[in-house]
């Protein structure tokens, strides 16, 4: 390996870390602790709490709209100003230059997908605007991984190829650190982390760039690869979404686009998905990310797929809303996640080999991407006014596990990841600050009264009524998602069925922060099929079980004190209510198995 001339390889895309000045420093830690004492004047000082947090966060979601909206006029203005000083050739030239700036390219990840849904993924693609080129990741180079194979030859059987790589790069350049560093100590030369990041990085490009020249792999004219399929052995999502970017940075550096989309294998892009995400942020060259909002196209598929979707339409479009008016925003969402290229070479070195407490992270791909962004001065949005189909877990269980898997991400990202608060707008801080507390908050409640019939917290029935009446109007009035009458139906238990358990998924992923695993399966038949042991189900799920036990025991001790009843009759109905909610939430989450 030849270091000399990896320093001399040119990355294909300008990176760069935005200097934030001392001075704004010094205000984002001062928003920062004024960010503590005014959340707790709002939820311990006022009489509706609850109701004011919403008020908070509907006109933040408001400015945020707005904001991404100006974004958009700017960049629309920008391309038609006029040119008056220039003669009229070169202004035809400056407006072929500038009219792909539009232009992404696709990046969809998966591994054993369900092929009817995969091929509905890959065909969503063909009608949406500006998708200039399509890079297809598949975690896996076995047997059972050739039905995703086949379904990209199926739907783009012209102008495309597809590649099996024989080392992961994430391998690879795991590899070319490792010998970097070695042979710094032992010439007893300085390691500095983020000059080895970059060679290594640079290692990875060349073997991309090899790669393709070895397949020859032409791009442009009328006979040139518009698809590209990239196969690998199986490791991680967070490993294929490495090799799949370090191709994407090489291919979009050949075709001269600007902006990379990243989804997943189950998600469905709309018409104008990438457009409108592309264009409220391609004006501003200070944002290097963005995601749209979301929404469930399994919808119908059973009960919980019902009562998820309504969770995605009422809570993921304000809740993600709060931060990002700043262009702050926590979190891309896996399925429908833009960057800007230029962002990408010196953060993927730094979030492919985090470690949490010494050990190797490989859940929380998507938002330690958002978090290397906002650490590096990079503006992050939510375009909440665009959507994105995605899939719900289909069972209890399935949706339990990934709350749990995202709620450990947000942990860590919220948590341990201290510079990125620094160098970001207070509300950020603000908006963890109320994440990470109001869970914990309710669980300690319940508990407490449960244990000791006391209550830590007054509260008021009125104000949580006035909380979700006027949650769900403005969500039919200003939600890009209309919900049918049908739908509307659902609001109401889809809300029960979000907050019930949220304190215990919240504070079981807390506690086991540093757990692997996907959460879920793929829905291939052969990884559905892996039923988990009892002894792994009460793991990842018996900590539900004992909550909605708990949850049951409290509403019963509360009704039974609220009628007087005898102290023998209070507590037979607390046994009983306790044993119903824990018996009939096993059978949901792990009799069925």
């Amino acid at each position: 390996m030849n270091i000399k001339m990896l320093q001399d390889q040119q990355l294909p895309a300008v990176d760069r870390e935005k200097s934030i000045s001392w001075t704004r420093k010094l205000f984002n830690v001062i928003g920062c602790l004024l960010a503590l004492p005014v959340y707790w004047m709002m939820t311990m000082s006022s009489h509706f709490p609850v109701t004011l947090d919403l008020v908070c966060t509907i006109a933040l979601a408001e400015l945020n709209r707005f904001v991404n909206e100006g974004r958009r006029m700017s960049f629309y203005a920008q391309q038609s100003r006029p040119r008056s000083k220039i003669d009229s050739e070169k202004m035809d030239l400056e407006k072929q230059a500038a009219c792909p700036r539009l232009d992404c390219l696709a990046a969809v990840v998966g591994w054993r997908e369900d092929p009817a849904l995969f091929t509905r993924a890959l065909e969503s693609y063909k009608s949406t605007k500006h998708c200039a080129f399509m890079l297809v990741g598949i975690d896996g180079d076995e047997e059972g991984d050739q039905d995703m194979v086949q379904v990209f030859n199926k739907v783009y059987p012209r102008q495309s190829r597809t590649i099996r790589i024989s080392e992961p790069l994430g391998v690879a350049a795991e590899h070319c650190l490792s010998k970097i560093i070695s042979m710094r100590k032992q010439y007893d030369e300085d390691v500095n982390e983020k000059e080895c990041h970059d060679l290594a990085l640079r290692h990875c490009i060349q073997l991309a760039r090899i790669t393709l020249e070895q397949e020859k792999i032409k791009f442009g004219g009328v006979d040139g690869v518009r698809q590209l399929c990239i196969q690998q052995k199986h490791m991680h999502k967070k490993g294929i979404m490495f090799t799949t970017y370090i191709f994407a940075l090489v291919i979009a550096d050949m075709i001269g686009v600007e902006f990379l989309w990243s989804s997943d294998s189950d998600t469905l892009v709309l018409p104008d998905s990438i457009e409108r995400t592309v264009n409220s942020i391609a004006a501003d060259s200070s944002i290097g990310g963005a995601s749209s909002g979301l929404i469930v196209h399994n919808e119908t598929e059973t009960t919980v797929t019902k009562l998820s979707a309504t969770v995605y339409w009422g809570e993921l479009y304000l809740t993600r809303s709060t931060p990002a008016a700043t262009a702050t925003s926590d979190c891309q969402s896996g399925p429908s996640t833009l960057f800007r290229l230029a962002a990408l070479p010196g953060i993927l070195m730094p979030w492919y080999l985090q470690t949490v407490m010494g050990k190797r992270m490989i859940i929380n791909e998507d938002r330690h991407l958002t978090t290397n962004l906002l650490a590096r001065g990079w503006g992050v949005v939510f375009a909440s006014d665009v959507l994105t189909s995605t899939e719900t877990p289909t069972t209890l269980s399935r949706w339990i596990m990934q709350q749990v898997r995202w709620g450990r991400a947000t942990h860590i990202e919220s948590l341990l990841q201290p510079k990125v608060y620094l160098m970001s707008h207070p509300l950020l801080f603000y908006g963890m600050a109320k994440r990470e507390s109001g869970p914990v908050l309710a669980a300690v409640s319940v508990i407490y009264y449960f244990f000791t019939s006391r209550s830590l917290f007054n509260i008021c029935v009125f104000d949580l009524a006035m909380r979700m009446a006027m949650g769900t109007c403005y969500n039919m009035l200003r939600n890009p998602q209309r919900l049918s009458r049908r739908g509307l139906g659902w609001v109401l238990p889809g809300i029960l069925f979000y907050y019930i358990p949220l304190p215990a998924i919240h504070v079981w992923s807390m506690m086991t922060l540093t757990a692997d695993g996907w959460g879920t399966t793929m829905r291939a038949a052969t990884e559905q099929s892996r039923a988990s042991s009892v002894r792994k189900a009460w793991w990842e799920v018996g900590f539900f079980i004992v909550w909605m036990g708990i949850v049951g025991g409290s509403a019963a001790k509360w009704a039974a004190t609220s009628y007087n009843l005898e102290y023998q009759t209070r507590m037979m109905s607390i046994v009983l209510c306790t044993s119903v909610c824990a018996i009939v939430s096993w059978m949901m989450v792990i009799g069925r198995k």
